[in-house]
Protein backbone atom coordinates (compact mmCIF):
# COMPACT_ATOMS: atom_id res chain seq x y z
CA UNK A 1 0.00 0.00 0.00
CA UNK A 2 1.06 3.68 -0.65
CA UNK A 3 0.02 4.59 2.75
CA UNK A 4 1.75 4.12 5.92
CA UNK A 5 0.90 1.46 8.13
CA UNK A 6 2.84 2.19 11.46
CA UNK A 7 1.77 -1.06 12.94
CA UNK A 8 4.17 -2.92 10.71
CA UNK A 9 6.89 -0.78 11.66
CA UNK A 10 8.86 -1.57 14.41
CA UNK A 11 9.93 1.67 16.26
CA UNK A 12 13.15 1.31 15.67
CA UNK A 13 13.30 1.41 12.16
CA UNK A 14 11.09 4.68 13.05
CA UNK A 15 13.36 6.25 15.38
CA UNK A 16 13.49 9.95 14.78
CA UNK A 17 11.79 10.02 11.78
CA UNK A 18 10.01 12.03 9.89
CA UNK A 19 7.42 12.71 6.97
CA UNK A 20 7.32 16.31 5.47
CA UNK A 21 4.12 16.89 2.82
CA UNK A 22 4.71 20.15 1.51
CA UNK A 23 2.02 21.54 -0.82
CA UNK A 24 3.70 24.26 -2.97
CA UNK A 25 1.34 27.44 -3.70
CA UNK A 26 2.31 31.05 -4.94
CA UNK A 27 1.45 32.55 -1.53
CA UNK A 28 1.92 29.54 0.36
CA UNK A 29 3.62 26.63 1.43
CA UNK A 30 1.21 24.39 3.10
CA UNK A 31 3.81 21.58 4.99
CA UNK A 32 2.48 18.76 7.36
CA UNK A 33 5.29 16.95 9.63
CA UNK A 34 4.52 13.26 10.49
CA UNK A 35 6.60 12.10 13.40
CA UNK A 36 6.38 8.38 12.55
CA UNK A 37 7.76 7.78 16.28
CA UNK A 38 5.08 9.92 18.12
CA UNK A 39 2.84 9.53 15.37
CA UNK A 40 1.75 13.43 15.56
CA UNK A 41 1.22 15.79 13.17
CA UNK A 42 2.56 19.57 12.93
CA UNK A 43 1.22 22.13 10.50
CA UNK A 44 3.21 25.13 9.21
CA UNK A 45 1.72 27.60 7.03
CA UNK A 46 4.98 28.89 5.52
CA UNK A 47 4.45 32.52 4.09
CA UNK A 48 6.86 35.44 3.08
CA UNK A 49 7.09 37.60 6.00
CA UNK A 50 10.00 39.50 7.52
CA UNK A 51 12.02 40.18 4.07
CA UNK A 52 11.97 36.22 4.26
CA UNK A 53 10.88 33.53 1.90
CA UNK A 54 8.43 31.01 2.50
CA UNK A 55 10.93 28.82 0.80
CA UNK A 56 13.92 29.67 3.05
CA UNK A 57 11.34 29.32 6.37
CA UNK A 58 10.93 25.93 5.57
CA UNK A 59 14.53 24.92 4.77
CA UNK A 60 15.36 26.25 8.19
CA UNK A 61 12.37 24.29 9.73
CA UNK A 62 13.86 21.29 7.78
CA UNK A 63 17.83 22.10 8.99
CA UNK A 64 16.62 22.44 12.65
CA UNK A 65 14.64 18.39 12.26
CA UNK A 66 18.23 17.45 10.45
CA UNK A 67 20.30 19.00 13.25
CA UNK A 68 18.50 17.07 15.52
CA UNK A 69 19.15 13.74 14.23
CA UNK A 70 15.77 12.74 12.09
CA UNK A 71 16.01 10.99 9.21
CA UNK A 72 13.78 12.90 7.30
CA UNK A 73 11.59 12.16 3.93
CA UNK A 74 9.59 14.78 2.00
CA UNK A 75 7.71 14.56 -0.37
CA UNK A 76 5.79 17.44 -3.05
CA UNK A 77 4.50 17.37 -6.27
CA UNK A 78 5.74 18.07 -9.74
CA UNK A 79 4.66 21.91 -10.89
CA UNK A 80 6.03 25.51 -11.01
CA UNK A 81 8.61 25.03 -8.56
CA UNK A 82 10.41 22.45 -10.52
CA UNK A 83 13.59 20.90 -9.05
CA UNK A 84 15.23 23.47 -7.34
CA UNK A 85 14.00 23.01 -4.02
CA UNK A 86 14.73 19.28 -4.30
CA UNK A 87 18.35 19.92 -4.70
CA UNK A 88 18.63 22.55 -2.32
CA UNK A 89 16.59 19.54 -0.01
CA UNK A 90 18.80 16.88 -0.95
CA UNK A 91 22.18 19.08 -0.52
CA UNK A 92 20.61 19.37 3.32
CA UNK A 93 20.39 16.07 3.83
CA UNK A 94 16.75 14.84 3.01
CA UNK A 95 15.24 12.32 0.60
CA UNK A 96 13.07 14.25 -1.82
CA UNK A 97 10.28 12.41 -3.57
CA UNK A 98 8.74 14.48 -6.34
CA UNK A 99 5.39 12.77 -7.38
CA UNK A 100 3.79 13.29 -10.37
CA UNK A 101 0.64 14.96 -11.08
CA UNK A 102 -1.41 12.16 -12.97
CA UNK A 103 -0.12 9.91 -10.80
CA UNK A 104 -1.86 11.77 -7.91
CA UNK A 105 -4.79 12.64 -9.16
CA UNK A 106 -5.06 8.43 -8.77
CA UNK A 107 -3.68 7.81 -5.69
CA UNK A 108 -5.86 11.13 -4.48
CA UNK A 109 -8.92 9.90 -6.14
CA UNK A 110 -11.91 9.84 -3.77
CA UNK A 111 -11.11 12.76 -1.66
CA UNK A 112 -14.22 15.09 -1.38
CA UNK A 113 -12.95 17.78 0.35
CA UNK A 114 -9.50 19.77 -1.10
CA UNK A 115 -7.59 22.38 0.66
CA UNK A 116 -4.18 22.73 0.84
CA UNK A 117 -3.65 21.78 4.59
CA UNK A 118 -5.45 18.34 3.54
CA UNK A 119 -3.51 17.64 0.89
CA UNK A 120 -0.11 18.38 2.67
CA UNK A 121 -1.33 16.62 5.46
CA UNK A 122 -1.88 13.61 2.54
CA UNK A 123 1.58 13.69 1.33
CA UNK A 124 2.99 13.63 4.81
CA UNK A 125 1.10 10.24 5.14
CA UNK A 126 2.52 8.25 2.12
CA UNK A 127 5.34 5.31 2.43
CA UNK A 128 8.50 6.22 1.31
CA UNK A 129 9.06 2.31 0.97
CA UNK A 130 5.69 1.88 -1.48
CA UNK A 131 7.25 2.13 -4.75
CA UNK A 132 5.40 5.26 -5.60
CA UNK A 133 5.84 6.86 -9.31
CA UNK A 134 8.74 9.58 -8.75
CA UNK A 135 10.06 12.20 -11.03
CA UNK A 136 13.31 11.99 -11.39
CA UNK A 137 15.30 14.57 -10.13
CA UNK A 138 18.39 15.69 -12.69
CA UNK A 139 21.23 17.90 -12.23
CA UNK A 140 21.57 21.53 -13.18
CA UNK A 141 23.45 20.26 -16.26
CA UNK A 142 21.26 17.36 -17.03
CA UNK A 143 18.35 19.77 -16.59
CA UNK A 144 20.18 22.20 -18.78
CA UNK A 145 20.48 19.93 -21.61
CA UNK A 146 16.65 18.90 -21.46
CA UNK A 147 15.40 22.12 -21.51
CA UNK A 148 17.54 22.90 -24.67
CA UNK A 149 16.56 19.87 -26.57
CA UNK A 150 13.11 20.44 -25.80
CA UNK A 151 13.18 24.44 -27.18
CA UNK A 152 14.49 23.25 -30.03
CA UNK A 153 11.80 20.91 -30.66
CA UNK A 154 9.52 23.78 -29.62
CA UNK A 155 11.07 26.09 -32.49
CA UNK A 156 10.99 23.49 -35.30
CA UNK A 157 7.57 22.67 -34.53
CA UNK A 158 7.05 26.78 -35.18
CA UNK A 159 8.91 26.99 -38.27
CA UNK A 160 7.14 24.43 -39.63
CA UNK A 161 3.73 25.74 -38.57
CA UNK A 162 4.59 29.32 -39.80
CA UNK A 163 5.47 28.02 -43.49
CA UNK A 164 1.72 25.98 -43.62
CA UNK A 165 0.09 29.25 -42.69
CA UNK A 166 2.03 31.47 -45.31
CA UNK A 167 1.07 28.30 -47.60
CA UNK A 168 -2.31 28.28 -46.41
CA UNK A 169 -2.60 32.32 -46.90
CA UNK A 170 -1.07 32.32 -50.87
CA UNK A 171 -3.35 29.46 -51.87
CA UNK A 172 -5.89 31.67 -51.20
CA UNK A 173 -4.69 34.36 -54.54
CA UNK A 174 -4.22 33.27 -58.03
CA UNK A 175 -0.35 33.58 -57.31
CA UNK A 176 1.78 30.47 -58.72
CA UNK A 177 3.50 28.54 -56.06
CA UNK A 178 5.16 25.29 -55.21
CA UNK A 179 4.16 23.49 -51.97
CA UNK A 180 7.06 23.13 -50.29
CA UNK A 181 8.57 25.07 -46.86
CA UNK A 182 10.67 28.02 -47.37
CA UNK A 183 13.34 29.79 -45.20
CA UNK A 184 12.05 33.36 -44.84
CA UNK A 185 14.81 34.78 -46.69
CA UNK A 186 13.67 32.71 -49.46
CA UNK A 187 9.70 33.63 -49.14
CA UNK A 188 11.00 37.18 -48.80
CA UNK A 189 12.56 36.77 -52.27
CA UNK A 190 9.62 35.43 -53.86
CA UNK A 191 7.20 38.29 -52.67
CA UNK A 192 9.94 40.91 -54.45
CA UNK A 193 8.89 39.15 -57.01
CA UNK A 194 5.15 38.60 -56.57
CA UNK A 195 5.18 42.47 -55.78
CA UNK A 196 6.01 43.03 -59.59
CA UNK A 197 2.93 40.97 -60.59
CA UNK A 198 -0.67 42.79 -61.37
CA UNK A 199 -2.20 40.07 -59.67
CA UNK A 200 -0.14 41.07 -56.52
CA UNK A 201 -1.73 44.56 -56.63
CA UNK A 202 -5.24 43.10 -56.46
CA UNK A 203 -4.86 40.94 -53.52
CA UNK A 204 -6.94 42.89 -50.02
CA UNK A 205 -4.39 44.70 -47.66
CA UNK A 206 -4.94 42.59 -44.66
CA UNK A 207 -3.45 39.37 -46.24
CA UNK A 208 -0.73 41.11 -47.53
CA UNK A 209 -0.12 42.35 -44.09
CA UNK A 210 -0.92 39.15 -43.18
CA UNK A 211 1.45 37.33 -45.07
CA UNK A 212 4.26 39.66 -44.07
CA UNK A 213 3.61 39.45 -40.21
CA UNK A 214 4.29 35.50 -40.65
CA UNK A 215 7.35 35.90 -42.64
CA UNK A 216 8.69 37.72 -39.81
CA UNK A 217 7.72 35.71 -37.11
CA UNK A 218 9.34 32.84 -39.52
CA UNK A 219 12.52 34.76 -39.61
CA UNK A 220 12.49 35.22 -35.40
CA UNK A 221 11.73 31.50 -35.00
CA UNK A 222 14.75 30.80 -37.46
CA UNK A 223 16.95 33.08 -35.48
CA UNK A 224 15.47 31.79 -32.03
CA UNK A 225 17.25 27.89 -33.24
CA UNK A 226 20.68 29.17 -34.86
CA UNK A 227 20.83 30.30 -31.22
CA UNK A 228 19.81 27.20 -29.89
CA UNK A 229 21.86 25.16 -32.00
CA UNK A 230 25.32 26.99 -31.29
CA UNK A 231 24.61 26.85 -27.77
CA UNK A 232 23.86 23.21 -28.20
CA UNK A 233 27.09 22.74 -30.23
CA UNK A 234 29.33 24.60 -27.21
CA UNK A 235 27.61 22.08 -24.75
CA UNK A 236 28.08 19.11 -26.88
CA UNK A 237 32.09 20.03 -26.85
CA UNK A 238 32.02 20.97 -23.31
CA UNK A 239 30.87 17.04 -22.53
CA UNK A 240 33.53 15.87 -25.32
CA UNK A 241 36.30 17.58 -23.45
CA UNK A 242 34.89 16.53 -19.75
CA UNK A 243 34.41 13.01 -20.31
CA UNK A 244 38.52 12.78 -21.29
CA UNK A 245 38.88 13.82 -17.73
CA UNK A 246 40.27 11.08 -15.34
CA UNK A 247 37.38 12.20 -12.67
CA UNK A 248 33.93 12.61 -15.03
CA UNK A 249 31.22 10.86 -13.76
CA UNK A 250 29.05 12.41 -16.57
CA UNK A 251 28.53 9.93 -19.24
CA UNK A 252 26.41 12.00 -21.71
CA UNK A 253 29.19 12.02 -24.68
CA UNK A 254 29.71 8.32 -23.92
CA UNK A 255 26.34 7.46 -24.33
CA UNK A 256 25.86 10.03 -27.21
CA UNK A 257 28.87 8.12 -29.07
CA UNK A 258 27.94 4.53 -28.28
CA UNK A 259 24.39 5.27 -30.00
CA UNK A 260 26.10 6.49 -33.08
CA UNK A 261 27.62 3.66 -33.69
CA UNK A 262 24.89 2.21 -35.11
CA UNK A 263 23.55 3.00 -38.63
CA UNK A 264 20.19 4.52 -38.87
CA UNK A 265 21.12 6.78 -35.67
CA UNK A 266 22.12 10.01 -36.58
CA UNK A 267 23.46 12.79 -33.47
CA UNK A 268 20.33 14.59 -33.14
CA UNK A 269 18.20 11.58 -32.66
CA UNK A 270 21.25 10.08 -30.86
CA UNK A 271 21.58 13.54 -28.28
CA UNK A 272 17.67 13.73 -27.88
CA UNK A 273 17.25 10.55 -26.45
CA UNK A 274 20.12 10.64 -24.55
CA UNK A 275 19.78 14.54 -23.41
CA UNK A 276 16.06 13.55 -22.85
CA UNK A 277 16.61 10.13 -20.50
CA UNK A 278 19.69 11.80 -18.63
CA UNK A 279 20.72 8.64 -16.91
CA UNK A 280 20.02 5.48 -18.55
CA UNK A 281 21.56 3.54 -15.74
CA UNK A 282 19.16 5.07 -13.26
CA UNK A 283 16.58 2.56 -14.98
CA UNK A 284 16.69 -1.03 -12.84
CA UNK A 285 16.24 -3.09 -15.94
CA UNK A 286 14.85 -2.76 -20.15
CA UNK A 287 10.89 -2.20 -19.23
CA UNK A 288 11.32 0.56 -17.02
CA UNK A 289 12.97 1.98 -19.43
CA UNK A 290 10.84 1.43 -22.31
CA UNK A 291 8.06 2.73 -20.03
CA UNK A 292 9.60 6.32 -19.84
CA UNK A 293 8.88 6.80 -23.63
CA UNK A 294 5.07 5.48 -23.07
CA UNK A 295 6.09 2.36 -25.45
CA UNK A 296 4.70 -0.56 -23.06
CA UNK A 297 1.35 -2.01 -23.39
CA UNK A 298 -2.15 -1.63 -21.26
CA UNK A 299 -3.65 -4.66 -21.22
CA UNK A 300 -7.56 -4.74 -19.81
CA UNK A 301 -8.79 -8.22 -18.34
CA UNK A 302 -12.28 -8.47 -16.88
CA UNK A 303 -13.79 -11.89 -16.65
CA UNK A 304 -13.25 -14.00 -19.55
CA UNK A 305 -12.18 -10.41 -21.49
CA UNK A 306 -8.73 -10.46 -21.95
CA UNK A 307 -7.14 -7.64 -24.81
CA UNK A 308 -4.78 -5.06 -25.45
CA UNK A 309 -5.60 -1.35 -25.28
CA UNK A 310 -2.99 -0.14 -27.24
CA UNK A 311 0.85 1.61 -25.43
CA UNK A 312 0.65 3.49 -22.26
CA UNK A 313 1.39 6.96 -24.02
CA UNK A 314 2.94 8.17 -20.86
CA UNK A 315 5.74 10.60 -20.96
CA UNK A 316 6.26 13.34 -23.62
CA UNK A 317 4.85 12.68 -27.06
CA UNK A 318 7.60 14.61 -29.01
CA UNK A 319 10.00 12.21 -27.21
CA UNK A 320 7.31 8.91 -28.38
CA UNK A 321 7.56 10.90 -31.59
CA UNK A 322 11.10 10.84 -32.11
CA UNK A 323 11.56 6.82 -30.48
CA UNK A 324 9.18 6.08 -33.64
CA UNK A 325 11.26 8.31 -36.13
CA UNK A 326 14.13 6.14 -34.82
CA UNK A 327 11.88 2.95 -35.09
CA UNK A 328 11.65 3.61 -39.00
CA UNK A 329 15.17 4.22 -39.62
CA UNK A 330 16.04 1.18 -38.09
CA UNK A 331 13.66 -0.31 -40.87
CA UNK A 332 15.50 1.17 -43.58
CA UNK A 333 18.80 0.93 -42.37
CA UNK A 334 19.27 -2.45 -40.54
CA UNK A 335 17.12 -4.42 -42.81
CA UNK A 336 19.00 -7.39 -41.61
CA UNK A 337 18.91 -6.95 -38.05
CA UNK A 338 17.21 -9.73 -36.06
CA UNK A 339 13.82 -7.07 -34.75
CA UNK A 340 12.94 -6.27 -38.68
CA UNK A 341 13.11 -9.64 -39.59
CA UNK A 342 11.20 -10.36 -36.56
CA UNK A 343 8.21 -8.03 -37.79
CA UNK A 344 8.75 -7.39 -41.58
CA UNK A 345 6.12 -9.66 -42.51
CA UNK A 346 3.65 -7.24 -40.31
CA UNK A 347 6.06 -4.37 -41.50
CA UNK A 348 4.76 -4.97 -44.96
CA UNK A 349 0.93 -4.76 -44.50
CA UNK A 350 -0.89 -1.50 -44.24
CA UNK A 351 -3.17 0.18 -42.21
CA UNK A 352 -3.11 -0.73 -38.38
CA UNK A 353 -1.06 -3.52 -38.43
CA UNK A 354 1.35 -2.34 -39.98
CA UNK A 355 1.25 0.94 -37.28
CA UNK A 356 0.80 -1.86 -34.14
CA UNK A 357 4.69 -3.35 -35.54
CA UNK A 358 6.36 -0.36 -35.80
CA UNK A 359 5.60 0.66 -32.28
CA UNK A 360 6.13 -2.99 -31.52
CA UNK A 361 9.07 -2.71 -32.73
CA UNK A 362 10.29 0.49 -31.36
CA UNK A 363 9.72 -0.56 -27.86
CA UNK A 364 11.91 -3.67 -28.70
CA UNK A 365 14.62 -1.53 -30.20
CA UNK A 366 14.46 0.82 -26.80
CA UNK A 367 15.19 -2.47 -24.95
CA UNK A 368 17.79 -3.52 -26.95
CA UNK A 369 19.24 0.38 -26.73
CA UNK A 370 19.28 0.31 -23.11
CA UNK A 371 20.71 -3.23 -22.91
CA UNK A 372 23.52 -2.20 -25.16
CA UNK A 373 24.23 1.23 -23.90
CA UNK A 374 24.10 -0.56 -19.55
CA UNK A 375 25.22 -3.95 -20.01
CA UNK A 376 26.96 -3.79 -23.39
CA UNK A 377 24.96 -6.38 -24.92
CA UNK A 378 25.16 -6.40 -28.76
CA UNK A 379 21.90 -6.39 -30.43
CA UNK A 380 21.80 -9.15 -32.73
CA UNK A 381 22.41 -8.53 -36.79
CA UNK A 382 22.62 -4.84 -36.62
CA UNK A 383 25.35 -2.90 -38.65
CA UNK A 384 27.87 -0.73 -36.97
CA UNK A 385 29.29 2.21 -38.56
CA UNK A 386 32.18 2.67 -36.33
CA UNK A 387 32.43 -0.11 -33.29
CA UNK A 388 33.39 0.62 -30.25
CA UNK A 389 36.97 -0.86 -29.22
CA UNK A 390 37.04 -3.01 -25.96
CA UNK A 391 40.15 -2.20 -24.16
Amino acid sequence: MWKKDSTETTESQVSKRVIIGIDMGGNLWATVIHDCVMRKDRYYGLKDRDKKRKEDRFYDLLREYLGQGYAVDVFYEAGRYGFAPARIMLQLGAKVHILPINKLKVIMCGKVIKTDKLDAKFLSGLDPEAGLPEVYIPTVEQESRRDAERELVRLSTAINRANAQILALIARTPLEHPQIHRTSENWKRQVAEWSKDSDWKKQPPFLLLRLKNLISELELFEKEADSWDQLIQLQEKKDEMNSKKPDNRDKTHETVRKLKQFKSIGPDIARCLVWEVADWERFGNAKKFSSFFGMTPCPFSSGTINREQGISKAGRKSLRKKAIELGWLWVRWQGESHLVKKWKNRLDQKGRVRRMAIVALTRQLLVALWRYVVKGEPIEGAIMNDPIMEG
